[in-house]
């Protein structure tokens, strides 16, 4: 019989946390031969670790570093960021007899963040959240009896039936992923949206309004930020005026740019003689790494346009997404393999240590810029990821 060409031994290994450091009873190489590890197959899930900044992160976010969007109103003669301009400060409304105390529902409602109800995984949750959000502080006013008082918000008053029939803001997606937004007359004489540095690079929004998306018709064009609040030059407060007719405002560039903050899985075995991996990082400081498979999170987007039978755009538009769900499978047996290290001494090889990273981007709220962090997955109760090693003879 003749010999075997090469040995081969598999090991699989699973695991509930982001480590596992197994000695095994008896050596699994040869120590006479020289081999090679590499990663055959690779799942994971992904649930705990969504594409925008933990929940969490938004929570304890100060001084509204990681604010998306909040609803103030455009109240005449206040600071722009004085308590008097929120929703939830908004005084009783009385009108015949009938008083209106909105203030308990806007606690809620005035701010729009990634939240426990309001989960964002992909633009499409974005799209869904942010109008759902613009829709109940329209509900709110349109479902009360008195309406708006134009005297706490910058304009006139406006009924119960007009606000519940007014458009007030309505969110689209674009085709190729780009934010839209079309702000109505009521809107922009009444209300005006305050973000944060986070808000804007995230949805592309224009960065020379100073975080503040606000419309006023001055001298028959439309100026927009904070000069559309205090005026041109610009004043202490608030000053009354709106655009009369609906506006819209387009995003910089799609979506999708930033929204993914997941880079790339990597096992890591600091434990099995292998040889070490420089790793130069965005922070331009080098790192001693012992990474043996590197997963890119490559997230995938489709859109379409619907046409009748003529041919003509029917404006029914669809934007699909990958959702992450599940067990994903990163690597499988069939994959052509490349990662492949040599075993710097196979005597005496009872030791598998496994540890499997996430590079994430974070936002730095110093500088205002993305930086990329690498820290060990999460994972939820009764999750795990599974891998399998194959050592071979050269």
């Amino acid at each position: 019989m003749l010999p075997t060409k090469y040995d081969v031994v598999d090991v699989g290994v699973t695991s509930t946390k982001p480590i596992v450091d197994a000695i095994l009873e008896h050596p699994i190489l040869d120590g006479t031969k020289k081999y090679s590890v590499e990663v055959t197959e690779f799942t994971s899930p992904l649930s705990t670790e969504p594409p925008l900044p933990l929940i969490k992160t938004f929570q304890d976010a100060l001084l509204d570093t990681m604010l998306l969007f909040r609803v103030r109103r455009k109240k005449t003669g206040e600071n722009v960021t004085h308590d008097n301009t929120l929703l939830r400060t908004l005084p009783p409304f009385t009108v015949g007899g009938n008083t209106d105390d909105l203030r308990p529902q806007f606690i809620q409602r005035e701010t729009f963040t990634h939240g426990v109800y309001t989960p964002i995984r992909t633009p499409n949750d974005m799209v869904f959240f942010l109008q759902e959000f613009f829709d109940e502080i329209k509900n709110v006013y349109g479902t009360s009896q008195n309406g708006l008082e134009g005297a706490e918000h910058g304009g006139n008053n406006v009924t119960a039936a007009n606000m519940a029939a007014d458009n007030f803001v309505r969110v689209l997606l674009t085709p190729n992923g780009t934010i839209r937004f079309y702000f109505s007359a009521i809107f922009t004489a009444n209300f005006f949206i305050e973000t944060s540095h986070y808000g804007v690079k995230l949805f592309g929004l224009n960065t020379a309004d100073n975080r503040l998306i606000a419309f006023r018709t001055a001298a028959g064009v439309v100026v927009t930020g904070e000069k559309a609040l205090r005026g041109d030059p610009l004043g202490p407060t608030i000053v009354a005026g709106g655009t009369g007719e609906t506006v819209v405002l387009q995003c910089k560039y799609p979506l999708i740019r930033h929204f993914d903050h997941r880079v790339r899985l990597e096992i890591d075995s600091s434990g099995m003689p292998v040889p070490a991996i420089v790793d130069w990082g965005s922070d331009n400081k080098q790192r001693v790494r012992h990474t043996i498979a590197t997963f890119p999170i490559n997230q995938k987007f489709e859109t379409a346009i619907a046409l009748n039978t003529q041919g003509a755009n029917t404006g029914s538009i669809s934007f699909a997404t990958k959702m992450f769900l599940g067990d994903i499978v990163f690597r499988r047996a069939e994959d052509k393999i490349s990662e492949r290290y040599e075993i710097l001494n196979s005597q005496f090889f009872q030791n598998i240590r496994l540890e499997v990273y996430i590079v994430r981007r974070e936002w730095n709220t110093t500088t205002s810029k993305f930086v990329f962090k690498r820290r060990g997955i999460t994972l939820a109760d009764g999750e795990s990821w599974t891998c399998k090693l194959r050592f071979r003879t050269f």
